[in-house]
Parts: C-alpha cells; structure tokens; sequence
C-alpha cells in the first residue's frame, strides 16, 4: 500500500510539473506539432512499459479511437493553446477544475446525486475557477484562458465516458491505445497542414516538449492506474491537489510565471472544493472517477 501511494503522488507530481514545460514549449512550437510529440513520446512510453509487461494488450478499438482523440489528444491540444498567452500557473490553476467538470457531468449523464452540502461545495469550486481564469495575467494583450476551461470540460467527459462503457477493460491497454490514436490524429493534421519541415528552434524547446510527453503522459497514466488498484478513493480524491501545488511550484523554478494573489484565493477554493466533495462519495462513487484518468 505504501508504494501505491508513493506512486500515486509521483503522478500527480508528474502531471503538475508537465505543465511548465508546455508553457515553455509552445512559445515556439506550433500547438499542432506540439500536441503530436506530447502523445507520440507518451505512446512510446507506454510500448516500453508493454513490452515489460510481456502481455498482448487488449484494445477496445471503438472506444478508444474517440477516446484517444479526446485525450490526452484534444485536451492538450486545447490547453497548449491556452498557454500561448498565458503563463504556466494560470494554466495549472485553471485545469483544477477538471474534478468539478468530471463530478457535474455524472450528475447530469449518469445520474450521480450529491448532497445539498455537496452542491454547496461544488458551486465554491466554480467560483473559485471564475475567479482563477478572470484574473490571469497574459503574456500578452488577449487571453486564452478559455482554452483551459475546454480541456478540462473534455477530461470530464472523457472521465465519464470511461466510467460508463469501458470500466472493465485494462487501464493500461486502454491509454496504450488513446495515445496511439492520438499520434496518429495529430501526425495527419500537421502533415495536411503543410509542415513538412521541423521548425528550426534551440534545443531546450524540444527537451521540454519531449519532457512534456513523458511527465504529462506516459509516466503519471503508468503510475495513477498502477496506483488506484488498492489506493481508496478517500486517498486519491485529495490527492488530486498535489497537481496544482507541484505545478506553481515548477513554474517558479523555470522562471514561467507567478500565479497572482487573487488567483490563489481562487485556486485555493477549487482546492477546498474537491476536497470536500470527495469525503463522502456520491451514490455511484466519485472515486471511481478518477480511476479512469
């Protein structure tokens, strides 16, 4: 159990300290060629981790291809984009409204109930998430921090869709597939797109997109999903908030923006929200939820 949790922390610090290195990335690489090495590296990280395994995965191909190109496709197409204005902190801030995406589409789709204390909590998230994305600071006069706001709107639908139809398949065949998808999405388009040639940037560009892949990819899936198998849902739920921390954090190391004091009040309340809503599962358990990320 302990080194579950270990594992459990590692990913979560891992898909935190991911999005400093997009914020990097994409001030010179398109979000099309971006998207592409995020999921082609997180493809063949997971191949790695197959081949270990020495097991013949088992891909539910009519899932998947919609799955795959949802996320981690998509989604970090999406939130690439966001950060072509937006500092990293913003940006992690912001995506801690997955949860309360993911917790209002069971309600609505697969008709969760939570409780009127429950609802109270969830409507402090979300305004703790206006209050994230409406006082960011853009990098430059526009703001793109609607971008975000998607990416997490399809991480709870993508959640959910998981919980609905494609619960008992293997976590890791599963993800092994979407990343497959995903490359194969975002290959094409670059491709049509005319870009034949790779942009002429420095290297630490291409470090951090690559880095990108395997610390917002290929690891946190391996380590979550090896996690979750005897990890309780009172554990993960919380546990969730190491995201954000571990994101700001790096992002003040690599020098890739400070979130401001009114961001924080909000990302704190988003905090505070998830946490209590995850206390007391709703009647389908929240945490199932998230055994599916």
């Amino acid at each position: 159990m302990n080194f579950k949790i270990f594992a459990l922390v590692i990913s979560m610090i891992s898909w935190g300290f991911s999005n400093p290195l997009a914020d990097l990335a994409i001030t010179k690489l398109p979000s099309v060629l971006f998207a592409f090495i995020v999921c082609g590296v997180g493809f063949l990280f997971l191949v790695a981790v197959a081949l270990i395994r020495r097991r013949t995965p088992v891909i539910a191909w009519k899932y998947v291809i919609p799955l795959g190109i949802m996320q981690p496709g998509l989604a970090w197409y999406f939130a690439s984009i966001g950060y072509t204005h937006e500092n990293a902190s913003t940006g992690v801030l912001i995506l801690t409204s997955e949860t309360l995406f993911t917790v209002l589409i069971g309600v609505f789709w697969l008709r969760d109930r939570l409780t009127p204390k429950q609802w109270l909590y969830f409507a402090v998230g979300i305004l703790g998430v206006i209050i994230a994305s409406s006082t960011s600071r853009h990098v430059e006069t526009s703001s793109t921090a609607i971008y975000f706001l998607i990416s997490a709107l399809l991480f709870g639908v993508y959640a959910n869709i998981m919980r609905r139809y494609v619960s008992g398949y293997s976590s890791i065949d599963l993800v092994l597939g979407q990343t497959f998808v995903s490359t194969l999405f975002f290959g094409f388009f670059y491709l049509v797109g005319g870009s034949v040639h790779l942009p002429a940037i420095s290297a630490n560009i291409w470090i951090s997109a690559i880095l990108c892949g395997v610390f917002g990819v290929g690891l946190p899936f391996v380590a979550f999903n090896f996690a979750v198998q005897a990890v309780p849902g009172k554990i993960i739920g919380p546990s969730l908030n190491i995201i954000p921390i571990a994101g700001v954090l790096t992002s003040l190391v690599l020098g890739r923006g400070a979130p401001t004091l009114t961001q924080l009040i909000g990302s704190l309340l988003v905090i505070a929200s998830v946490s209590l809503i995850s206390e007391k599962p709703t009647d389908r358990k929240i945490s199932d939820q998230e055994t599916t990320i």
